[in-house]
This record gives C-alpha cells, sequence and structure tokens, in this order.
C-alpha cells in the first residue's frame, strides 16, 4: 500500500469515528506514522483529503456493480431483472444492496457521511445524493424497464421506487450487518412482488 492510499484509508477510518470536523491532518498523519508536513506531498489540505476518499469510495461501488454485472446508473442494462423467478429477483437484490454493508470502505464512508451530515452541508448533500437520491433513480429505471417489459403493474416508476427504497435506506442507517437486514429485505421484496408483479391473465 502506498503512502497515500495509506492517508486515505486511515483518515477515512478517523473521520467515521469523529466526524469530518472532528479530525486534522496532525491527527491523520500521526495515526499513519508520518509528519504532518508528510500529508501535504500528497494532499493540498484536509478537504483535499476528503475529496480523495469520495473518489475512491465511488470508483470502488462502480466496480463492484459492473463487476457483478449490476445496473449503476441510469441507461445501463437492466434485462437481467426480466422475466425473473422470484428466487432470481430475490438474489438479484440481495446481492445489491449487501455492498452497502459487506464492503469495508463503503461500509466507514456511509458512517462517515452520516456523523458529519448536520455539521458538514457536503456530507449531507452527498449522503443524500448517494444513499437516497441515486439508489431511487436507479430504482426508478428499472422499474420502468421491467413495465415496459410487463412484469410490473404500469404505474409511476418514480414513486414506485421511492416505496421500494424507503425501507431499504431506513434500514441502512439503522442496521449493522447484511445478515441482520437479510430476511427483512427477502419479506420487502416479495411483499412487494405480490403488489406489484405481473398477475396471470384470467
Amino acid at each position: 500500500m502506498t503512502t497515500k492510499e495509506r492517508i486515505l484509508e486511515t483518515a477515512l477510518e478517523l473521520f467515521s469515528q469523529r466526524g469530518y470536523g472532528g479530525v486534522s491532518v496532525r491527527d491523520i498523519a500521526r495515526a499513519v506514522g508520518i509528519r504532518e508536513s508528510s500529508i501535504y506531498n500528497h494532499f493540498e489540505n484536509k478537504r483535499a483529503v476528503f475529496d480523495g476518499i469520495v473518489d475512491f469510495c465511488v470508483q470502488q461501488s462502480e466496480a463492484y456493480f459492473r463487476g457483478a454485472a449490476l445496473p449503476f446508473g441510469p441507461g445501463d442494462d437492466a434485462s437481467m431483472y426480466r422475466g425473473i423467478d422470484m428466487e432470481r429477483l430475490q438474489e438479484l437484490i440481495e446481492r445489491t444492496f449487501r455492498f452497502f454493508f459487506d464492503d469495508p470502505w463503503n461500509a466507514r464512508f456511509r458512517r462517515l457521511l452520516l456523523v458529519s451530515q448536520y455539521a458538514e452541508p457536503r456530507c449531507r448533500d452527498l449522503f443524500r445524493q448517494l444513499y437516497r437520491d441515486k439508489c431511487v433513480q436507479v430504482q426508478a429505471y428499472i422499474f420502468a424497464a421491467l413495465m415496459d417489459a410487463g412484469e410490473l403493474r404500469r404505474e409511476d416508476p418514480a414513486a414506485v421506487a421511492a416505496e421500494f427504497h424507503g425501507p431499504m435506506f431506513m434500514w441502512i442507517l439503522t442496521c449493522d450487518s447484511f445478515e441482520e437486514v437479510r430476511p427483512l429485505v427477502r419479506e420487502h421484496v416479495e411483499q412487494f412482488r405480490k403488489n406489484y408483479g405481473r398477475r396471470p391473465q384470467a
């Protein structure tokens, strides 16, 4: 691991514990085991360290979703959701959702944004963008494709996505592990499928 990577990982751990405002460049340098001046060889200031963490975590997220052939943004291929049975739907949604808990960088990053959002407007905006708005946006895109294919009942995709993601967002905020969340997700997906899934023709 390079010195720059050690700085980012250490800063993320400190930020996630104390919040962005509770950590100084000196704190980061001390935890890494380098001089404070050495930080400035890699980053202009503490905000640049934070920006480096944001960039890395977003890249990690995209790599996970692309690697798992899951939609990461509107316009991505959503065909894997079409014509699938309940077990396969459960598997895809669980694979998507468990990333928020199992990826060590993402788990700490989410905690950093959560604990810092009231004091730091950028943390607040990022938290809402990444864990609320983007999730609903991508889910609405998937649901619209499934509605076009006749797999889901025709409704407003954005409203359905918000309804679907509401419990997910609550669990992201309140649960510690995916194993704690998994039975809740399975029950939620099954109920959603009953409410909005394609019904057999009479």
